[in-house]
């Protein structure tokens, strides 16, 4: 069993490529991530929407004192989020090196195991020859396992 077959084909993220372009995609292919090709061609690893929204959005204080927060926290007075600004900018920034990768031949365990030891619920399939096939997620692998066999 090929993992193309639970794969999402997307785009994948290039050097220049904006916020906003990375958010469009992942949201029309229902992902939260896209392989980062770098300009020499390689994968280099991922742009991620959790890690654009981290490091914008929520200051570091805020989440090493999670637990401690209440549900009203308005006296804590965080600046609006400057949404034209962010999503104009670049992904250039907001590269993540450490990007969950496998092979189409690798074993579903295999690829669930790589997304654990990762911290994440998603992963690219790639082959030996630098060829993209798309993102395997947890969800993508859910409803494909839903679906009734041929």
């Amino acid at each position: 069993m090929s993992l193309t077959q639970f794969a999402v084909p997307t785009a994948v993220a290039v050097p220049g490529m904006t916020v906003r372009e990375l958010f469009t995609e992942c949201v029309r292919a229902d992902v939260a991530g896209l392989p980062f090709r770098a300009a020499s061609g390689e994968f280099a690893g991922k742009a991620s929407i959790r890690h654009v929204l981290r490091e914008v959005c929520i200051p570091q204080a805020m989440i090493d004192h999670a637990r401690l927060l209440g549900d009203d926290i308005e006296a804590l007075r965080f600046p609006r989020i400057r949404k034209q600004w962010l999503l104009e900018q670049t992904i250039d920034d907001f590269i993540l090196s450490d990007a969950a990768i496998v092979t189409p031949a690798s074993p579903l365990a295999k690829a669930l195991a790589i997304m654990e030891s990762h911290d994440t619920t998603y992963l690219f399939v790639i082959d030996a020859d630098n060829k993209y096939y798309g993102t395997l997620s947890i969800v993508s692998l859910a409803r494909r396992l839903l679906k009734p066999d041929p």
